[in-house]
């Protein structure tokens, strides 16, 4: 039988079969055979000529069990794709990124979207602009006051908005879907929010049902949006604002110290239009075969006119713009 080498393999068994029953020296086989000394030591110690593997004796995951246990279940509950599974556990997993979360499908066996749950995967990504995400986040004190980012992305465009406040109530919520509005040249159809008291009384009256009176609530239905809340203690359901509450921190309060609140909103503002205008998106990639956010809100604009309320363009002029000059306020 032929021998099969092993593909990192510098000799083969007849050669280490001479090396184990020679008399010469170490450096004198290792030039014979053009090796290194300590291979020709290691072939002398072993007792046969096999070809070993290659792989290290201990392996270090990026991820462990329970993290690709998490990652198991959120697949299997809502079979999204890569890039969306992704986006929605970065924000709990730090090390996780696209490679290391396909490996850890592959070995599951579940790398690839059933057929009859393939239906089901689709609807998520088959929303059109207008599905906003909306959560809030915490941001560090500033000369002794708590500030509170209300952060807003569309499922469809990734189109990023977010605005700070002193206090997160409802008040505060009302005024930020109005400011959501003016903001995104498309029409807002549905609301995905968590259980906030800021956005619904669902756990503020007893029972697990929302009243309809909330503020936000209201809100919602004078501009015909369908307002949806998150299932309890599941915030990977919101994990597209989630993650991005993450990415902006990581650019901004983490990376930098600001000596007042105006330092901060002027930092902020500043990244809000590069993530809309330069940053790379591998869901829009993949989806519309677009880059940013600015790009994907143009090629919705060509397929869903309709949709629209004013043109992309005239909505980067003035609304990024807009941002700058009122970056202090």
């Amino acid at each position: 039988m032929t021998q099969v080498y092993h593909s990192n393999a510098r000799t083969n068994q007849h050669q280490r079969k001479i090396i184990q029953h020679s008399t010469s020296t170490n450096i004198e086989l290792a030039k014979r055979f053009n090796i290194n000394v300590k291979t020709v030591a290691k072939h002398k110690k072993r007792g046969d000529t096999k070809d070993k593997s290659s792989r290290p004796n201990t392996i270090h995951y990026s991820l462990n069990d329970i993290q690709k246990e998490v990652i198991r279940v959120i697949r299997v509950l809502t079979w999204c794709p890569l890039d969306d599974l992704v986006d929605t556990i970065k924000s709990s997993f730090e090390k996780a990124n696209r490679s290391n979360v396909y490996r850890t499908l592959q070995k599951q066996g579940i790398s690839s979207v059933p057929k009859d749950k393939m239906r089901e995967a689709k609807k998520f990504k088959e929303y059109q602009p207008g599905y906003l995400h909306i959560d809030v986040t915490y941001l560090p004190k500033i000369e002794g006051q708590r500030y509170y980012l209300f952060v807003c992305i569309d499922r469809a465009t990734r189109t990023l908005y977010y605005q700070v406040y002193k206090n997160k109530t409802a008040d505060n919520a009302v005024d930020f879907l109005a400011q959501c509005k003016d903001f995104y040249p498309f029409y807002i159809s549905h609301i995905l929010t968590d259980n906030g008291l800021e956005f619904t009384d669902r756990f503020a009256r007893g029972n697990k049902t929302p009243s309809g009176n909330h503020r936000f609530d209201k809100a919602c239905q004078e501009e015909s949006i369908e307002h949806r809340l998150t299932a309890p203690a599941t915030p990977q359901t919101n994990g597209m604002v989630e993650r991005v509450n993450a990415t902006i921190k990581d650019a901004t309060i983490k990376a930098e110290v600001y000596k007042d609140i105006a330092e901060l909103k002027s930092s902020l503002n500043q990244f809000l239009i590069f993530y809309n205008t330069n940053r790379r998106h591998g869901g829009l990639v993949k989806e519309l075969k677009v880059r940013t956010p600015c790009d994907a809100m143009k090629e919705w604009l060509k397929l869903e006119p309709d949709l629209f309320k004013t043109t992309a363009h005239a909505f980067f002029i003035t609304a990024l713009d807009g941002m700058v000059q009122r970056g202090e306020t």
